[in-house]
């Protein structure tokens, strides 16, 4: 896919007030509306929702838009399953669909009762077995699973350098995520290190990066909704070593002694100007659009807009996305 993407969350409406509950149709129409703004690709996330079947209702309401899992939790689907559930989206879509595949984070696998275990012996093994299923060669109670009507290319979540390079060995792209542009640089890089030594031939992993967007006019309205929006990474383990290898020891250390407590405030409170800007847009659209940039010069094929709500509802965060940021594509 060409251009950039838009990451769009789907969350059941409950009947609170929830400023990102969008519910099917809403969720639907958001996904028509960035194929009408000419964006390359829906990305859809994995929280209270299941990104297969959400990627099955994008597919069916789009015509050309790319559309991708952004992530599948691999530990919450036997991989069979995972494989002829892709080959149903990829049915539908046409050949739009990317099926991106993560390990999820720890402690949100233990609230569900789930052993992590070594996490990169489980990615490996579930693609070898998809994989499998997409050639036509995987066999069960007699029977053969059939292959997808067009390819499904399979992208890695790659928080950790070596989930890059096992990407790089195995994956047709990877999907970064809420990292500096040079700390991004240096997952391509080892990803494409990786695929040379095997013989796979220039461009064969396409380089995804997730970028969350706070987009207002008021700076100061922003860096405060990005100070809340972003403590709440700071406190998962994978992305809490993220910003400390990138230069932000301090404050991510503070954050995780606050999450340890459950002290959201002091979260939010460690959480630094200079740490959001580093992993995030902020501010009037002119200002994301030059921080943008250097995601594109640091070697994303495709950046994703991960919008953000600021003193508003979602559905009004990502029509801003769409209007701000149509232009570049």
């Amino acid at each position: 896919m060409k251009g950039y993407g838009v990451a769009l969350r789907f969350s059941a409406r409950t009947g609170s007030s929830d400023s990102t509950a969008t519910g099917y149709s809403g969720f639907v129409q958001l996904a028509r509306e960035t194929e009408d703004a000419g964006f390359g690709g829906v990305f859809i996330p994995e929280a209270v929702n299941d990104a297969l079947m959400c990627s099955f209702a994008a597919a069916n309401a789009t015509k050309r838009i790319t559309i991708g899992t952004w992530i599948v939790n691999i530990y919450l689907r036997e991989p069979a399953l995972c494989a002829i559930a892709a080959e149903m989206v990829q049915e539908v879509a046409q050949g739009r669909f990317i099926l991106g595949l993560g390990v999820s984070h720890r402690p949100a696998l233990e609230a569900r009762g789930i052993e992590m275990g070594n996490a990169r012996d489980r990615l490996r093994r579930d693609t070898e077995i998809i994989r499998k299923a997409f050639r036509g060669e995987l066999d069960m109670f007699g029977m053969k699973f059939p292959m997808p009507s067009h390819p499904i290319p399979i992208y890695f979540a790659a928080l950790a350098l070596e989930s890059s390079k096992l990407g790089g060995e195995l994956a047709d792209g990877l999907m970064l995520y809420m990292c500096p542009p040079e700390r991004m640089r240096k997952s391509i890089d080892a990803a494409n290190q990786v695929a040379r030594n095997l013989g796979r031939a220039p461009g064969s992993v396409t380089m995804t990066c997730g970028v969350p967007v706070f987009l207002h006019d008021d700076l100061k309205v922003a860096y405060e909704a990005a100070r809340r929006g972003l403590a709440f990474y700071g406190g998962l383990p994978f992305y809490n070593r993220i910003m400390s290898k990138s230069g932000f020891a301090e404050p991510a250390a503070r954050i995780m002694e606050a999450a340890k407590r459950r002290d959201s405030e002091a979260m939010a409170a460690a959480v630094t100007n200079e740490l959001m800007d580093a992993v995030a847009l902020i501010g009037p659209a002119s200002r994301c659009i030059e921080r943008l940039a250097a995601y594109r010069e640091q070697g994303a094929d495709v950046p994703i807009l991960a919008p953000n709500p600021v003193n508003e509802d979602y559905a009004s965060a990502v029509r801003r996305i769409h209007k701000a940021f149509a232009k570049l594509n």
